[in-house]
């Protein structure tokens, strides 16, 4: 997976609704073009999910796992504690 690869967890005291646990945690896409990777994404008729990152594609898999599409050159460091 290369030098650059971590997989982060986000935990907080809070208990999400059964309604909203979808959006507890999410695998993330990093790709050099975001907009074609989120183009392809939606084409191929995965489940959206409306998050508070209106500018991100957050998609759900089949299997209920969450992802979300982000460019290989942006700042995340907002999301590390």
């Amino acid at each position: 997976m290369g030098d650059d690869f971590f997989i982060a967890a986000v935990y907080d005291g809070n208990v999400l609704p059964a309604d909203e646990q979808e959006k507890s945690i999410w695998l993330e896409l990093r790709s050099n073009d975001p907009a074609a990777l989120s183009a392809t994404i939606r084409a191929f008729g995965v489940t959206e999910l409306d998050t508070w990152e209106k500018d991100r594609l957050y998609f759900q898999a089949p299997g209920g796992q969450v992802f979300r599409v982000v460019g290989v050159d942006e700042d995340l460091s907002r999301f590390e504690s």
